[in-house]
């Protein structure tokens, strides 16, 4: 089952969260996730695509993010795991080891009205249906800087934010310094009762920065690519005939969404794949804009990666 019907339909009974602990369980976004305007269900091949722009050698992204607009106030991003860890397994050259194995993975994203900041609560599951909720809040703003210094890990267990860092002064440094990372409130509570040594809390952080750290570039690639022209094809999936039968049999309905896969094609060189796009354009207008202060800037970008 999708990721975001499983969310949508997920119960108290169903978190794996203890009772006693209220921590933050997949069917405290239930209603979230109903209520999300757009809903989009990545393709395999635009989940890799994403990936690859996202971390692309010379950080095309980071020259792009004037473009980049989230394009619904409240959205709901899924996708396969499996090839998005393998494409960032291969461009890491590393072994990514994902959350599950086979499972599938969500982002939950709610902005401003430009567009350009706000945060993502990320999910996954098994290939059982069962149905995860990370940690971590991650916030973006792509207008500003917000990453700032790195708090000590007490710090961060008590609330404070903490961030990833590449190489100083590279590209995809420079993309990195627009997010950060916090504990969730409820987590924070949990872990002060908990009394963590700092060993332990070295290990939960970095756990909980592995299974969130790598979503956020991968989802500005593809808003990138969602403003382009020509670069994603989109199709609404209708489930009115498939919600006649599971009502009439007792179940609950699906939600409806977007499926969204690549319409850019790969081409080989040598013994390696290149992949353009060749007109991204933007911003686009958004409904904020008025004419009346002047033309909307845009330009025209060409974007390479391997």
């Amino acid at each position: 089952m999708r990721l975001l019907d499983l969310i949508a339909q997920s119960s108290p009974l169903q978190s794996g969260v203890p009772p006693t602990r209220p921590l933050p369980g997949p069917h405290h976004f239930a209603q979230a996730v109903h209520g999300c305007p757009l809903r989009l269900v990545l393709a395999d091949d635009l989940t890799r695509c994403s990936t690859a722009l996202a971390y692309a050698e010379g950080g095309p992204l980071s020259g792009c993010l004037d473009l980049v607009r989230v394009p619904s106030e409240r959205l709901w991003v899924e996708w396969s795991e499996s090839p998005r860890v393998e494409a960032l397994s291969a461009i890491l050259e590393t072994h990514i080891k994902p959350p599950v194995t086979g499972g599938r993975a969500g982002a939950l994203v709610n902005s401003d009205a430009s567009g350009r900041s706000g945060t993502i609560r990320s999910f996954w599951s098994t290939p059982d249906d069962r149905v995860y909720c990370a940690q971590l809040i991650t916030e973006f703003d792509l207008n500003l800087p917000i990453r700032g210094w790195n708090h000590s890990i007490a710090e961060v267990f008590n609330g404070e934010s903490t961030a990833v860092y590449e190489g100083q002064g590279s590209a995809f440094d420079a993309l990195l310094t627009h997010i950060r990372f916090r504990f969730d409130p409820a987590w924070v509570d949990h872990y002060r009762l908990a009394n963590l040594s700092n060993d332990r809390q070295s290990e939960v952080l970095c756990t909980a920065l592995g299974y969130t750290a790598f979503i956020m570039p991968m989802l500005i690639a593809l808003f990138l690519l969602l403003a382009s022209k020509g670069s994603v094809e989109q199709r609404v999936v209708k489930l009115d005939r498939l919600n006649r039968i599971r009502r009439h049999a007792g179940k609950a309905e699906l939600l409806e969404h977007v499926e969204a896969f690549t319409s850019l094609r790969a081409q080989r060189h040598g013994d390696r794949t290149h992949t353009d796009a060749n007109t991204c354009v933007g911003p686009r207008p958004h409904p904020r804009d008025n004419p009346q202060r002047g033309a909307v800037p845009s330009r025209t970008v060409k974007l390479s990666f391997h």
